[in-house]
């Protein structure tokens, strides 16, 4: 009974005690407001972790989404070798490789424009053509080979033009493009007109055709800028001209045409607006058996001879020197390993 009665009141007195301590004071109000804060910092923290989860998770989805869409893009690509609109468009964003000559990257947008232009003009050409038969593969094939040595090419150029600064302008692309239209069948057809031709059989767009405009361009630049035995070849052939050598010796002696040992360079009667190189127009300036001076064509160095005049025709001869080094340093550069091709397309399609 003694021992009940302790306890009640021992219990007492330690229920007064804490009471007591409840009480804010002044001494304690530190030691509340700590207490108010850290009960706080239990609901916070977690939330705090849960957030930090969050941003982990979510960095390793996207880096596996990443991860993912490179490799598809790649087997698509380089393996399946997938020509589609979509991957074409994605390597138009993307600059990725499809081949690289003498470490010039040669652009998979390029291969695969030149690809998708070939095989449209095929389809149009062959409607009704099975894309599962035997003969359809090996075009295809062959299309894949000449796209590709033709995006090489143009990797090569672009390298040249860097190396002697050799620039392409919006102007002679215009000129270019006019000079087509003008030596067409239709001279009247506007530009307008003409891109609507191309779209429908090259399936190429007005911005695309201008892409291959500046590539053929910039070859032939290139092709100038690296060829000086072509030009001192050009130059020793107006040497001898010059000091009274026949002009068909001269055609024998130097010129690449491989008939001009029986033609002498006589091309025989063409009119005054024949578009070939603006060479029948430089030979309608000359006189009888008078000679131009060295003239720059597209494909090499000319010399022309006005032989006879008719009414709206001419007869004159030529001297044709070839440019040959861009296709000769290109091949060495093949020889000597310096052409890498990341796809598998056939050697001799």
């Amino acid at each position: 009974m003694v021992k009940r009665l302790v306890r009640k009141i021992k219990k007492r007195d330690e229920e007064a005690e804490k009471l007591q301590a409840s009480r804010i004071t002044n001494e304690t109000v530190a030691e509340h407001r700590e207490q108010i804060l850290a009960g706080g910092r239990k609901f916070k923290y977690p939330i705090q972790y849960e957030r930090h989860r969050l941003l982990i998770n979510s960095i390793l989805v996207f880096l596996v989404a990443l991860i993912l869409s490179v490799f598809v893009l790649w087997w698509q690509l380089y393996l399946a070798q997938n020509t589609g609109n979509f991957f074409y468009r994605t390597t138009q964003l993307i600059p990725l490789p499809v081949a690289s000559v003498d470490k010039q990257p040669v652009p998979f947008s390029d291969y695969l424009m030149e690809y998708r232009s070939s095989i449209h003009w095929l389809q149009q050409k062959s409607r009704g053509f099975s894309t599962n038969s035997q003969d359809s593969k090996r075009q295809y094939e062959h299309f894949k080979r000449q796209s590709l040595n033709k995006a090489i090419e143009n990797a090569y150029a672009q390298k040249l033009a860097d190396k002697y600064n050799v620039v392409v302008s919006d102007t002679d692309i215009d000129n270019f493009i006019d000079q087509t239209i003008k030596s067409s069948s239709s001279r009247n057809l506007s530009r307008e007109s003409y891109e609507t031709v191309l779209s429908d059989s090259y399936g190429v767009s007005p911005s695309e055709y201008r892409s291959i405009v500046r590539y053929a361009i910039l070859k032939q630049k290139a092709s100038f800028a690296i060829d000086k035995a072509a030009k001192n070849k050009a130059d020793a052939a107006m040497t001898q001209l010059a000091a009274g050598k026949p002009f068909e010796e001269v055609v024998v002696a130097y010129s690449d045409d491989p008939l001009a040992s029986t033609t002498k360079g006589d091309v025989g009667f063409v009119d005054k607006t024949n578009q070939d190189q603006g060479l029948a127009e430089a030979a309608s300036k000359l006189q009888i058996n008078q000679t131009t001076t060295v003239i720059k064509g597209t494909d090499g160095y000319y010399i022309v001879k006005l032989l006879e005049t008719k009414g709206d025709q001419i007869r004159y001869a030529r001297i044709k020197v070839s440019l040959n080094e861009f296709d000769s340093s290109l091949s060495e550069l093949k020889k000597a390993g310096k052409v890498n091709e990341y796809i598998k397309v056939e050697k001799n399609a």
